[in-house]
C-alpha cells in the first residue's frame, strides 16, 4: 500500500524526535553551589606546574561569584600556579585580606596588576613601612612529618619550616579597598567574621602616657563564612585569634551548624595535648561535622586532626578543590 506523503513526513518527524528524545533527557552535569581551591601551599600532590611554597591562598566559586581569600608569598608563584591550574584572576568579583602578613598577601601585587580596580576588603590595620621581619617558629614534633605521606608534608620532607620573613609594602594604598572592624555580610550568604588576636599586635601606649607597662592592641583578622544547604562553611587564613574563638564569633552571628571548617588553624609551635583537646572541642562541643586543615595547621596537627575526625577529615593540599 502507497503511503500519502503526508503520512511519510509525520513518520519521519516522529522518528526523529524519537532519536532526539535520549540526548534531551540526558541530565546536566552537576555544578556546586560552593567550591574552594587551594592555590598556594606548602604540601600537595605533586603535580608539574605547581609551586610549594609556605603561605596561604584560597580561590572560593560560591553561587556565580568568584572570590579571592589571601594571595601567599611570593606574586610569581602565585602566578604560576593560578596558570597552572587555569584561573583567571580577571574573573575575581571580591577580595579579602585575612591578616597582614606577608605570606598571605605577596600574590596581591599580581592580582592588582591584572585586575586594578577589584574590590578587596582588609582587617582594619595598618602595616609597616617595608622593613623585613622575622618570625620564627618550628613545630614541637619535628619527626612526625615522616609518619605522613609525602603529599602531607611540608616541601615533600625535604626540608623543614623554621620560621618565615615578612616583607609588607604599600601595594593597597591606591587600591579598591575597604578596612573592615566588624563582621558584616559582603555578598548574599558570604560573610566576613571580625575577631583580633591578642598576640603579635602593636603598641598603643607607652610611658608615661599609661602605666609603667607598654600596652598593646591585638592584630585584626578577617575569615569568612558560607552558608549552604547543609550548613556553615568557614574560610580562616591563619586563625592568630584561634580556629577556636573564629568558630564562637561565626555562630554568634549565623546560629546555624558548622559543615566544614578550612584553612589555616596556627597550631605549628603547639603541643600534641592542645591540638587533641581543640580538635576534640571542635567535632564535639561545636558540632563540626569536617575539617581540612591547611597551611599554617601544622603536620602534627594534620595527623591529629585526621584521628578525631577519622572519615570526615578532607585532605586540602596545594591545587586541591573540594566540591561542598
Amino acid at each position: 500500500m502507497k503511503l500519502p506523503w503526508s503520512t511519510l513526513i509525520a513518520g519521519v518527524l516522529l522518528v526523529g524526535c524519537m532519536v532526539q528524545l535520549p540526548l534531551a533527557a540526558e541530565p546536566k552535569p552537576h555544578s556546586s553551589d560552593l567550591a574552594l581551591t587551594n592555590v598556594y601551599d606548602a604540601f600537595g600532590i605533586d603535580k608539574k606546574g605547581l609551586v610549594q611554597d609556605f603561605g596561604f591562598s584560597c580561590v572560593i566559586n560560591y553561587k556565580g561569584k568568584m572570590i579571592l581569600f589571601d594571595s601567599g608569598t611570593d606574586a610569581k608563584v602565585f602566578e604560576s600556579n593560578l596558570k597552572t591550574l587555569k584561573i583567571d584572576l580577571k574573573k575575581i568579583d571580591i577580595a579579602i585580606v585575612s591578616h597582614g602578613h606577608y605570606d598571605h598577601i605577596g600574590g596581591f601585587d599580581y592580582l592588582l596588576s591584572v585586575n586594578p580596580a577589584v574590590k578587596i576588603y582588609l582587617p582594619n590595620d595598618f602595616f609597616s613601612l617595608g622593613a623585613p621581619i622575622k618570625f620564627p617558629f618550628r613545630e614541637t614534633e619535628p619527626g612526625i612529618s615522616k609518619t605522613l605521606p609525602k603529599d602531607e608534608q611540608y616541601f615533600r620532607g625535604e626540608r623543614a619550616v623554621e620560621g618565615m620573613v615578612t616583607v609588607p609594602t604599600g601595594r593597597f594604598w591606591k587600591s579598591n579597598v575597604e578596612y573592615l572592624s566588624e563582621t558584616r555580610e559582603v555578598l548574599p550568604g558570604l560573610t566576613i567574621i571580625s575577631t583580633t588576636s591578642r598576640l603579635m599586635g602593636t603598641y598603643i601606649k607607652y610611658p608615661p602616657f599609661g602605666d609603667e607597662h607598654p600596652q598593646f592592641i591585638g592584630m585584626p583578622e578577617l575569615s569568612v563564612a558560607l552558608s549552604t544547604e547543609k550548613g556553615d562553611v568557614i574560610l580562616s587564613g591563619c586563625s592568630h585569634s584561634t580556629i577556636e574563638t573564629i568558630i564562637q564569633e561565626t555562630r554568634k552571628i549565623r546560629k546555624t551548624k558548622i559543615r566544614l571548617v578550612a584553612g589555616g588553624f596556627h597550631l605549628i609551635p603547639y603541643s600534641r595535648g592542645y591540638i587533641e583537646d581543640l580538635a576534640t572541642r571542635m567535632h564535639e562541643e561545636y558540632g563540626v561535622e569536617s575539617v581540612a586543615p591547611a597551611h599554617c595547621s601544622g603536620q602534627l596537627g594534620f595527623v591529629l586532626f585526621r584521628k578525631i575526625f577519622q572519615d570526615k577529615y578532607l585532605f586540602f593540599g596545594l591545587g586541591e578543590t573540594l566540591n561542598l
